[in-house]
């Protein structure tokens, strides 16, 4: 049998056994079953995104102190400089997409990486966006830890054909998600930028102090909006002044004052997060069916 056969044999079985949970408690295990057929993956997880408010927590497959790092601590506010909350923001609500590919080009320099995305473990994310109902954004990622091996071009390749199965079963299970939570007190809406001394900087320092946490260079933030590098380094000094910091550490902590959590992020890591290899069969890797 040709590997195109293997590989289309392995995913149907997948869909075989993954169309019956939809709707039910056992989808996103069976998602990330279905997939792991194909492309080895350690763990799933989805949010639903609506403007500026608090992301849901749709589900994960992680452990409950990995789930209070990686989801709970990053609801609190860190998701404001995700790439994939930045994406879903620009107007992206379908795809596939490598955090690798969206991220600025300093991301893994980045006071959001270093106090948030670094502590997880992650390796490797592949994101799937659906729509959702009532304004909703999904993204259904797929994830590898630190220790891993990165996503090769030919898995790519795989994942981007079968990522409209990914998207439509994801928006099928979680349509209504974010319907169901009305009424109830979260998600909060984002204040604005208009605590800490933030209502002292103007729109443009606003979006650049933004771009700087996320992890855009210098040269990126000025290219994205158009002006000179030497701008954009005198609107930071500006920034720096009028926010009474001295460190990206102190604007990062300042800017999450604003977390729509309404509570202080507290940078923590995950506990035993060198043990993290879990025992799964690899289904095409290793030539089992």
């Amino acid at each position: 049998m040709g590997a195109r056969l293997v590989l289309l044999e392995q995913w149907s079985k997948g869909i075989a056994l993954l169309a019956g949970t939809v709707g039910e408690p056992e989808f996103p295990p069976a998602l990330l079953e279905a997939v792991r057929r194909l492309v080895d993956f350690d763990f799933i997880m989805a949010f639903a995104y609506r403007g500026r408010e608090q992301p849901l927590m749709l589900a994960d497959t992680l452990t409950a102190p990995r789930h209070q790092v990686i989801a709970v601590d990053y609801s609190a506010g860190p998701f404001m400089l995700d790439p994939f909350y930045q994406l879903v923001s620009s107007g992206v609500h379908d795809g596939c997409h490598r955090l690798h590919d969206i991220a600025p080009d300093h991301f893994r320099r980045s006071e959001y990486f270093r106090l948030h995305y670094g502590r997880t473990g992650i390796g490797e994310e592949i994101g799937f966006a659906f729509p959702m109902a009532g304004g909703f954004t999904g993204v259904t990622s797929f994830a590898r830890w630190t220790d891993s091996p990165p996503v090769t071009r030919g898995e790519m390749e795989v994942l981007r054909a079968i990522g409209p199965a990914i998207s439509a079963l994801s928006s099928r299970h979680w349509y209504h998600a974010g319907t169901e939570t009305e009424g109830q007190p979260l998600p909060t809406s984002l204040p604005g930028l208009h605590q800490r001394g933030f209502q002292t900087l103007s729109v443009r320092e606003r979006e650049i102090v933004s771009m700087i946490l996320q992890g855009h260079s210098t040269e990126s933030v000025a290219l994205r909006l158009d002006i000179s590098p030497g701008t954009v380094k005198v609107h930071r000094k500006n920034i720096y002044r009028k926010l009474k910091v001295s460190s990206q550490g102190e604007l990062f902590a300042a800017f999450m004052g604003l977390s729509p959590a309404h509570q202080p992020y507290i940078p923590r890591d995950i506990p035993g997060a060198t043990d993290i290899p879990q025992s799964r069969v690899k289904i095409i890797a290793g030539g089992k069916t």
